[in-house]
């Protein structure tokens, strides 16, 4: 019941948090920019993990999280919100974005979370909990899943805000397990939630940037798709184009 709750709390927080910072209505680049709580949560979560990893609550946690038995489940359940959404979209459920808009934002944000999440692992070195290697911190599966659950929030907060909830269960789950399988501290799924959040949050802004530049538009004009696949361990952007 104590791991059911942390579940949902730790999920609902992050999506209630997000929801109450965000607007009603679509903002532009600039009025994002300009508006000092955008980025709130996110930085909010990393610094907060930043500020666990070398605390003994972390290590008292993982005590309480880790499991007996370890599952997979979440080296799937990181991809699943953004693979819904675009689903979703493709069959005709109205999201903020067209499909292919949404694959878009949903590939620039791996772009920024990659540029961040491997780098930061080599930097800080943190121990795994299972003692397997030195890559604990940030945890790529969280920032993976948090940043298809803000995609998703984005994509249907308007018309079906329940599937927002959905995504950011998902997501919550996902670094949930990551600690069960004592593979990633509080601390390494806090930071990664941030990130994934705010690498959404940025790649929405760069989508803005750039849709309307005449190459862009040359380059998505067509039928055209990008879903996201899990191959080999490995977070794959598939693209195809019927000419």
């Amino acid at each position: 019941m104590i791991r059911l709750l942390f579940l949902l709390s730790f999920s609902i927080c992050c999506f209630n948090a997000n929801a109450q910072f965000d607007t009603t209505h679509h903002l532009g680049l600039v009025n994002c920019v300009n508006n000092r709580y955008y980025f709130a949560i996110p930085v909010t979560l990393i610094a907060t993990g930043a500020i666990l990893s070398n605390s003994k609550f972390k290590i008292n946690l993982q005590k309480d999280v880790v499991g007996n038995s370890k599952t997979k489940v979440d080296d799937f359940l990181q991809i699943a919100p953004a693979g819904i959404t675009m689903g979703l979209e493709a069959m005709g459920i109205k999201g903020a974005h067209k499909p292919l808009q949404t694959a878009m934002i949903f590939s620039i944000s791996n772009v920024i979370l990659n540029s961040i999440v491997h780098p930061l692992k080599q930097i800080t070195k943190v121990k795994r909990p299972d003692n397997s290697d030195f890559k604990s911190f940030p945890s790529g599966h969280t920032t993976e899943a948090f940043a298809a659950a803000e995609l998703m929030r984005i994509e249907f907060k308007e018309n079906n805000p329940w599937l927002g909830y959905a995504g950011y269960l998902m997501a919550g789950a996902t670094g949930y397990l990551r600690m069960y399988n004592n593979k990633h501290w509080i601390s390494d799924v806090l930071a990664g939630a941030g990130i994934g959040i705010g690498s959404t949050k940025l790649a929405l802004l760069v989508f803005d940037k750039i849709k309307d530049h005449r190459r862009f538009k040359k380059y998505i004009k067509g039928n055209s798709m990008l879903i996201p696949s899990y191959q080999q361990n490995q977070i794959c952007i598939n693209w195809t184009k019927h000419f």
